[in-house]
């Protein structure tokens, strides 16, 4: 299993590989990218640490050099590369390279679009909040990040017809106040609803179970393979985490 994304996906993780191996069982080899403002583009940096762009990371070595497994894989958190300044255009050609990267493993892909419902209903006043708030120094207007938000989803549309690849809407009612974090109550019946796609899409959503503490804490704790933290860079071997059942969880 393949995940990719930013901070929902970071948020949510302990509730993703329960969907994940709730779907498709286990024990899995997971390899996660992911983490707070994290770009599939650039170098991104939030607060004293910083993280390579998902398509810059170590991820796609190890997925090249590891077993050949039936493979499935998730493309989230979309959105972060607009509040950067990256084009539409550059976003789609970066999510064309990590499809064709799966391709060659026959994975079975889904990528959800961006929560366009929910970003058009910000105004202005509650959008430079958000801005400063979760992209300080950025200065990206309203219209133009809406703009480009349209412009990837209806490309994401196109490359989903292209390679036959599962693209999922994000529903309206998985957000609150927050336009582009899921709320946490809501996110074992969003990963579920997504990831059901893998298999069946026409498998009913168990009522949602809430992620244990516990496994909550250690999805936490699990540590990338590469990070700078306050300006040292630092190392670790992975895979970082393993569950009971063998299932082994690598971090980059």
């Amino acid at each position: 299993m393949v995940l990719l994304g930013a901070s929902n996906l970071t948020r949510g993780l302990a509730t993703a590989i329960e969907a994940a191996q709730l779907i498709c069982g286990g024990p899995s080899r997971i390899l996660v990218a992911a983490g707070h403002g994290r770009s599939f583009a650039v170098y991104s940096r939030v607060l004293f640490r910083g993280l390579p762009g998902i398509t810059r990371c170590g991820l796609w070595d190890e997925l090249a050099r590891g077993p050949r497994l039936p493979t499935f894989a998730l493309l989230t958190d979309l959105g972060n590369d607009i509040a950067y300044g990256v084009s539409a255009e550059q976003i789609i050609g970066y999510v064309r390279w990590c499809v064709e990267r799966l391709a060659e493993h026959q994975a079975r892909i889904i990528i959800t679009t961006l929560p366009l419902q929910r970003l058009e209903r910000l105004s202005p006043t509650r959008y430079r909040i958000f801005r400063a708030v979760f992209f300080p120094g950025r200065r990206l207007g309203l219209e133009q990040a809406l703009d480009r938000a349209r412009t990837v989803n209806v490309a994401l549309q196109q490359l989903s017809f292209e390679r036959r690849i599962t693209l999922v809407d994000q529903r309206p009612k998985w957000y609150g106040l927050d336009p582009i974090h899921i709320r946490r109550r809501r996110l074992a019946g969003a990963y579920y609803g997504i990831l059901r796609h893998w298999v069946d899409a026409d498998r009913e959503e168990p009522a949602a179970r809430k992620t244990s503490t516990r496994r909550w804490l250690q999805s936490l704790l699990l540590a990338p393979q590469y990070e700078c933290v306050f300006g040292f860079d630092r190392y670790r071997e992975q895979p970082t985490g393993r569950l009971p059942d063998g299932t082994t969880i690598a971090l980059y």
